[in-house]
């Protein structure tokens, strides 16, 4: 078993509302949410994570609403792109957040994620960097995950 079932929480958000709620409720060290994401990659703006109920935009987000200190990995398409992730980073004093660069597909997502879980989960040291690290020399996919550690 890569992860026990007593180490692992999964919940299904339909919202902003839902998102903020869950986090709120538990104190996991890592934060992994699996949705879409949208821009304006022309202009470099309005990055945002879809929900079936509507967007998420980085500005909406905040300190208290449940994030900080946190590791957060973001699957969503675009949503490793510095307009989205500083903003995201600042505004909720996350630890450090993953996501992609570039579109992505949902395959590649979740190998690149289970091979870096795999190495986060079998290392003593539980480092998010070595195991972002590790997997930057050698798992490379097209949607490109980047990983930014927080600057505040």
């Amino acid at each position: 078993m890569l992860i026990p079932d007593n180490r692992i929480e999964v919940f299904h958000i339909k919202s902003k509302y839902d998102l903020l709620d869950t986090l709120l409720e538990n104190n996991s060290k890592v934060v992994h949410i699996s949705c879409h994401g949208d821009g304006d990659l022309k202009n470099n703006e309005n990055y945002c994570m879809l929900t079936p109920n509507g967007k998420i935009h980085p500005s909406e987000l905040y300190e208290n609403d449940g994030l900080r200190g946190r590791n957060v990995i973001i699957t969503g398409c675009l949503l490793g792109r510095s307009a989205f992730a500083n903003e995201f980073l600042e505004n909720t004093q996350a630890k450090s957040l993953i996501a992609p660069l570039k579109k992505i597909y949902f395959s590649d997502s979740a190998l690149w994620c289970v091979n870096f879980y795999h190495h986060l989960f079998s290392k003593n040291s539980f480092s998010f960097i070595s195991s972002y690290n590790y997997m930057k020399k050698n798992l490379k996919i097209q949607g490109g995950m980047k990983m930014f550690p927080q600057k505040y």
